[in-house]
């Protein structure tokens, strides 16, 4: 069987695809998750901040905005209302008065550990889908990812 010519075109409809498709199944993966354990009042964002902060069990407003990728007046306002949900709260070290640290909460070691689940679910789809590759077509997936997240960091 003869292989067809990929066009640009046919690659772009298929990113354009797969990026919508992601992004639906993401979110609908997040709310049933959340909803089963009870945090479905939660965005996706927060749940993100959540992750960062209980990662290292204790992070600074500038560590989370580095790790989001996002201004830290926006980290602020994330913080503002996750705390106002009672998921993180405000810490200060008896050595450091001035400097302002998150901790999770009770519920938000919940909340940590359905993101997790969330990722080994995710994780094993994509583990699956992998295995269906040899190794040149996994070699060259792995080649257009490198490209797509340095044109990204060098945008």
């Amino acid at each position: 069987m003869a292989k067809e010519n990929v066009t640009t075109e046919d690659l772009l409809k298929g990113l354009s695809d797969f990026l919508h498709l992601k992004d639906e199944q993401a979110d609908s993966d997040h709310k049933k998750v959340l909803k089963e354990n009870g945090l479905d009042n939660y965005s996706l964002t927060e749940l993100h901040v959540i992750h960062c902060i209980g990662e290292e069990s204790m992070r600074n407003l500038t560590t989370i905005s580095e790790y989001m990728v996002m201004t830290r007046g926006a980290v602020s306002k994330i913080c503002s209302r996750l705390q106002k949900k009672g998921a993180i709260e405000k810490i200060k070290l008896a050595d450091n008065q001035k400097e302002i640290f998150f901790i999770l909460t009770e519920e938000g070691e919940r909340l940590f550990h359905a993101h997790e689940v969330l990722h080994q679910q995710s994780q094993a789809k994509w583990s699956a889908l992998f295995e269906q590759y040899n190794q040149s077509e996994k070699q060259a997936i792995q080649r257009f990812f490198a490209d797509v997240t340095n044109t990204f960091r060098h945008s």
